[in-house]
């Protein structure tokens, strides 16, 4: 395995449980690669602070702003945004 596919798929390794032959490839790769082991460490360092700090919380106008921005630059294989409230039928009198 090149350091040019460890850097597409490092992140399957982050999850120490996963058994599939690419994650036995990309530690097989880390065990004689320092610069992918530092990477490798980096993510993992950045995870960590990531999940240390507090979710922000955005206003209803900033999450509209921020999903219609994703949605121009195609980071979600379909537009995101409001999920539809499901609609009761209204009861006939």
């Amino acid at each position: 395995m090149k350091c040019a596919d460890v850097y597409l798929h490092i992140c399957d390794n982050l999850d120490q449980s996963l058994r599939t032959r690419r994650c036995r490839e990309i530690r097989l790769h880390l065990r004689v690669c320092r610069n992918c082991r530092a990477y490798l460490a980096s993510l993992k360092r950045t995870v960590t602070l990531y999940r240390s700090v507090p979710s922000p919380r955005l206003t209803k106008a900033a999450h509209e702003r921020l999903v219609r921005a994703l949605n121009a630059h195609g980071c979600f294989p379909r537009p995101v945004g409001r999920v539809p409230r499901k609609r009761t039928p209204r009861k006939r009198k």
